[in-house]
């Protein structure tokens, strides 16, 4: 994956996220359109990492001392989006979440 790439897919991970917190505002955590796009974004954060292993990595998030916990989703190096905003992450994933999205030689080789 060029770094082209990964700066689109972590704009379509970062766009999506904010759709999803708002689905959920809107229509519930559990609606149809929430869970899709939470889908949908964890998907693009498992083919963030697993095509550019040499450019993300997973850190846990110990900052978040609310809810279940979360990795965050890193990049080795910041890349500037479309909309203007550097990046030096392309949002959270749910342990649990990444549990299921990779195998454990996976999580060893991705969790710094």
């Amino acid at each position: 994956m060029t770094m082209k790439d990964d700066v689109a897919l972590v704009y379509q991970i970062t766009s999506i996220n904010r759709a999803w917190k708002r689905a959920r505002e809107q229509w519930g955590e559990d609606s149809a359109i929430a869970l899709m796009l939470r889908e949908r974004k964890s998907s693009l954060q498992a083919r963030l990492v697993r095509d550019s292993p040499d450019a993300v990595y997973l850190r846990s998030d110990t900052d978040n001392t609310d809810g279940e916990p979360l990795y965050s989703v890193r990049l080795k190096s910041q890349v500037q989006l479309p909309n203007g905003v550097t990046r030096s992450d392309a949002e959270h994933m749910p342990v649990r979440l990444a549990q299921e999205l990779f195998s454990p030689a996976e999580l060893a080789g991705i969790v710094k």
